[in-house]
């Protein structure tokens, strides 16, 4: 099982293009938190205090933003709460839902269908890419130039909480390492704390 980190509570406390939370309805499952992608794209991916607000003042057609923009996208910290984090994520959804994007219901009303490619369903993530958050600095690759130190010490943490996991390659995500013994809960709790832990030294 592998967990990339978004495209929702892709790494620690985050982000995929649809992360746990698009497709759990907001819980905080262990399928949903498990590492960190240093990734960042307009996959379902995974906040904190969201900084970067789309701006009210309207727009003209010429003026827009590329649709793979960052510009006006909501910006999450790695310390932004579940509610902040659920909220941004939770808007995004909703933007999909209201522009025909599948949805999977009897998971939850932010349930985003991952699977469904169809013209309506690109055509929606285009729309709304100015909705989808932005993973915190500190767990983007582009951003940390410690990405990859940090994911180690991550994953080491989280095998030191009792979380057997193995990193992938290219430190995009992990893998267990044998059948999980933890609950989604205590896995959910690691994960957040080793996140924390790992990607959130200021005494570099």
């Amino acid at each position: 099982m592998t967990h990339p980190y978004p495209p929702y509570r892709v790494l620690g406390t985050a982000a995929a293009v649809f992360c746990a939370v698009l497709l759990t309805g907001c819980g905080g499952s262990a399928g949903g938190t498990g590492a960190a992608s240093g990734k960042q794209s307009g996959e379902g991916d995974v906040a904190s205090v969201a900084t970067g607000t789309p701006s009210a003042a309207p727009r003209s057609p010429s003026a827009a933003p590329p649709a793979d923009s960052e510009q006006g996208r909501p910006q999450l910290r790695l310390d932004s709460s579940d509610a902040e984090r659920d909220r941004y994520w939770n808007a995004y959804a909703a933007c999909l839902k209201d522009h025909g994007h599948k949805m999977i219901l009897a998971r939850g009303p932010y349930s985003v269908d991952q699977h469904d490619n169809s013209p309506t369903a690109k055509a929606a993530r285009k729309t709304c890419a100015g909705k989808l958050p932005l993973q915190p600095s500190e767990l983007r690759r582009d951003s940390n130039p410690h990405y990859d130190d940090d994911y180690r010490a991550y994953i080491t943490c989280l095998n030191d909480r009792g979380l057997k996991v193995v990193a992938l390659p290219d430190n995009s995500g992990w893998t267990y390492d044998g059948q999980p013994t933890m609950s989604d809960t205590e896995q959910t709790k690691a994960d957040k704390s080793c996140t924390m832990e790992a990607f959130g030294d200021k005494n570099r």
